[in-house]
């Protein structure tokens, strides 16, 4: 009967809901190790004494299993578990892509059609 109760207890009691883990926002800076990207956030920081806002910046090494970011990309990234002795990220999405090397930017492709209309 005692069981019973504190079995009970734990099954209704409110426990406290899991945080969200924390994220972040950057731009990769270098993708040419296996599976891991280099990213870089800014931050603007006031200046105790002159009161000047000075950019500040942090590199994070985060886990990129895909291998789907490239240098450029506006990525944001999760906190997780260690994953190595550098790695304490996981890439959660791409914001923004950089334009690749194999695609054509939108002005390019308008200076293509352009040609062709006057053919």
């Amino acid at each position: 009967m005692m069981s019973e109760e504190i079995v009970a207890q734990d099954v209704n009691s409110d426990a406290p809901a899991r945080k969200s883990p924390r994220c972040v926002q950057g731009i990769v800076v270098s993708d040419s190790m296996a599976k891991t990207l280099v990213v870089k956030t800014e931050r603007l920081v006031q200046h105790a004494k002159y009161r000047k806002y000075i950019r500040k910046h942090t590199k994070y090494y985060a886990h990129d299993e895909a291998s789907e970011a490239t240098v450029g990309d506006l990525v944001e990234l999760e906190m997780c578990r260690p994953l190595s002795k550098l790695k304490r990220w996981n890439l959660k999405r791409i914001v923004r892509m950089a334009p690749r090397d194999d695609t054509p930017t939108p002005q390019e492709m308008v200076t293509e059609v352009v040609e062709d209309g006057d053919a």
